[in-house]
């Protein structure tokens, strides 16, 4: 039993760890590549990321959206809008 608990606990950790790392990478490529001006500072975008992931954003698939953009304003818009409506079709 004991171990069954380590076991939840050490991937419930896990997924918070890569859900963090997105959310750093996907800011990095925002804030620090792009200077994109929705988000004026680091953590002001991480903030923000979190709160997408809370409700249930798939941050890898923005990342690699957002990357695609190479910083291309509308089309960073776009890369959100997509990953929200993807979330909002599969919660139908």
């Amino acid at each position: 039993m004991i171990v069954a608990s380590l076991v939840v606990v050490s991937l419930l950790a896990c997924g918070e760890e890569t859900t963090a790392s997105s959310c750093e990478d996907l800011c990095q490529e925002l804030v620090n590549t792009c200077d994109y001006e929705a988000y004026p500072t680091f953590e002001s975008c991480l903030q923000g990321c979190n709160y997408r992931v809370e409700r249930g954003a798939d941050i890898t698939d923005e990342l690699t959206c957002v990357q695609e953009a190479a910083c291309d304003t509308f089309a960073v818009v776009e890369c959100e809008h997509a990953t929200a409506s993807a979330r909002a079709n599969a919660d139908q």
